[in-house]
C-alpha cells in the first residue's frame, strides 16, 4: 500500500511551477521576501547571538549564505541560523490550520539546498511551493489536538516541509524524496512548554531544528539512507503517536488543492492570536483616552497561550492580548521594538483589558479564530466587535514591512535590488544573483 510519506514525495519530485496557479506563485515570492526581513530582523539578536557564535565556531565547508552576513557555513548550519533570525521574533508566516509557521524553516532549508546545487530561480520557486505544500498539509492533519496535546507544530510539521524542499532544490526523483521525508520525519519534535517558561528562543530553536534537519535528511538521503515510509501514518506514525486529528488532509486533492494558500503574513509582530482583535480595535478607530475597559472573549487555546495581563519583556510581551490591544488602541506601530520599548500609556491600557474564556467559541477553533471584543467607553457606551480571522499583510505591506525590517542590515540599494531579484525570481538563470545582495550587509562591515 502507498503511503502518505510516498505521495507527498511524488508530488514534490514531479511539481513543476507552471502547474501552479500564477497566484500561487506570487505568493511564494511573498512569503519569501518576508521570511528574509523577518530574518533581517533577527540578526543580531541578544538570545540568539551566543548560538549564532557557536554554530560559526564550529565551521565547516563554505557552503551556503548567513543571510545578513558574509559568512557561509555548511548548508545544514547555515538553514539553521536563517531559520533561527526568522524565527526569534515570531513575526514570520503562519498557517492557521495547526497552527505553525511554516516559512523559517521551509525557506532556510530552500536557499541553502539551492545554493549547493547552483540552480535557476525557477528551480527555487518550486522547492519552496513543494516545501510550504508539505509542511501544511502535515501541520492541518496533525491539527488542533496535536498542539492541545503540547506539542508545538512548528518542531513536528516544519522538518518534513524542510526535507521536501531541499529534496526538489536537488532533483531527487520520488524514491530519494520518500527516503528524505521518512528521515526527517522520525525526528521531528517539538514541545510547547516555551509558553510556560517564556523562552524565545526555544520557539525559534523549534523552527530552526526543522530547517536544519530537512536539510541534513535530504544528505542523508542522497547518501543511500532510507527512511520509514510510514512515518505519518504508520502503526507507530506521527499522527498516531502525536495525537494527530485527521490523516485525510495530508494527501486530498493533492496538487489540485493548495493548503499553501491558506498560510498568512503578519503585519503585526504579536502573536497571530491578537491580530484578529488588533484589526478590530484598529479599524473601529476608537479614542483611546475615551476607554474604560476591553474585554476579548475568544477559544480557549487563545486564553491559554495570550492572556498575559502584566507581560515582561520577551515572549510575555509577543504573546499578551492585553499588550496588542493597548499598542492598537493607541495607533501605535507593532514592530518587534514596540513589544520591548513600552511607556506607561501602554502599559495603564494594557491593565484595562481582561481575555474570558467563551466555551461557545471552541467548536469554530481551528477553521476559524472567535474573538468577540466589547470596549466600553468612560461615558458609559459599549462597542461590540468581532474577529473570526486574522488579517493577513498584502502584497504592498509585505514590502513596507520588509523595508522597515531590512533597514538595519542593508542599505536602501541594497534592500531594492533584493525586492526585484525576488519578482523576477522565475527568470533568474542562477539563484546566486539573489544571494550576492543578501551578504552584503552593512552592519558586518560597520
Amino acid at each position: 500500500m502507498t503511503t502518505a510519506i510516498q505521495e507527498l514525495a511524488r508530488f514534490a519530485a514531479t511539481l513543476q511551477v507552471e502547474a501552479v496557479p500564477p497566484s500561487l506563485v506570487d505568493k511564494a515570492k511573498d512569503h519569501l521576501l518576508d521570511t528574509i526581513g523577518v530574518a533581517c530582523a533577527g540578526v543580531g539578536h541578544p538570545d540568539v547571538r551566543s548560538i549564532a557564535d557557536v554554530v560559526k565556531r564550529w565551521g565547516g565547508a563554505p557552503e551556503a549564505c548567513v543571510i545578513g552576513s558574509r559568512t557561509r557555513l555548511p548548508a545544514p548550519s547555515a538553514a539553521f541560523l536563517n531559520a533561527l533570525h526568522a524565527r526569534i521574533h515570531t513575526f514570520d508566516d503562519t498557517h492557521e490550520a495547526g497552527p505553525s509557521h511554516p516559512g523559517n524553516a521551509v525557506v532556510a532549508a530552500a536557499l541553502a539546498a539551492a545554493e549547493c546545487a547552483e540552480v535557476s530561480g525557477r528551480t527555487l520557486l518550486t522547492a519552496l511551493i513543494a516545501g510550504y505544500e508539505v509542511a501544511t498539509r502535515v501541520s492541518a492533519a496533525l491539527g488542533a489536538s496535536h498542539y492541545a496535546a503540547g506539542f508545538h507544530n512548528t518542531g513536528t510539521a516544519t522538518p518534513l516541509g524542510a526535507a521536501t524542499a531541499a529534496a526538489r532544490a536537488r532533483a531527487f526523483d520520488a524514491a530519494r524524496s520518500a527516503a528524505a521525508l521518512g528521515l526527517a520525519g522520525e525526528a521531528a519534535i517539538g514541545l510547547r512548554q516555551y509558553q510556560d517558561d517564556g523562552s524565545m528562543l526555544d520557539t525559534a530553536l523549534n523552527g530552526a531544528r526543522g530547517a536544519r534537519l530537512g536539510v541534513e535528511a535530504a544528505a542523508w538521503a542522497a547518501a543511500g539512507a532510507k527512511g520509514p515510509h510510514g512515518v505519518l501514518d504508520g502503526r507507530f506514525g506521527m499522527l498516531r503517536v502525536m495525537h494527530g486529528a485527521d490523516a485525510s488532509r495530508l494527501t486530498d486533492g493533492l496538487g489540485d488543492r493548495w493548503e499553501f494558500a491558506a498560510t498568512q503574513l503578519k503585519p503585526y509582530a504579536s502573536c497571530r492570536y491578537t491580530h484578529g482583535p488588533v484589526q478590530a480595535l484598529r479599524e473601529a478607530g476608537i479614542d483611546a483616552a475615551q476607554v474604560h475597559s476591553v474585554e476579548i472573549a475568544t477559544f480557549r487555546t487563545s486564553v491559554e497561550v495570550s492572556d498575559r495581563p502584566d507581560p515582561a519583556p520577551g515572549m510575555d510581551a509577543v504573546l499578551s492580548h492585553q499588550l496588542a490591544a493597548a499598542l492598537a488602541l493607541l495607533d501605535r506601530p507593532i514592530l518587534p521594538r514596540a513589544l520591548e520599548m513600552r511607556d506607561e500609556a501602554v502599559a495603564a491600557l494594557a491593565r484595562r483589558v481582561r481575555v474570558v474564556h467563551d466555551a461557545r467559541l471552541d467548536a469554530a477553533y481551528p477553521a476559524s479564530w472567535p474573538h468577540r471584543i466589547t470596549v466600553r467607553l468612560k461615558d458609559g457606551r459599549r462597542i461590540e466587535l468581532a474577529s473570526d480571522h486574522a488579517p493577513s499583510a498584502d502584497r504592498a505591506q509585505v514590502r513596507d514591512k520588509f523595508r522597515a525590517l531590512a533597514m538595519d542590515v542593508f542599505d536602501p540599494q541594497q534592500t531594492e535590488q533584493i525586492i526585484a531579484a525576488i519578482d523576477a525570481l522565475d527568470r533568474l538563470p542562477d539563484v546566486r544573483a539573489l544571494l550576492a545582495p543578501l551578504t552584503r550587509a552593512v552592519m558586518e562591515a560597520a
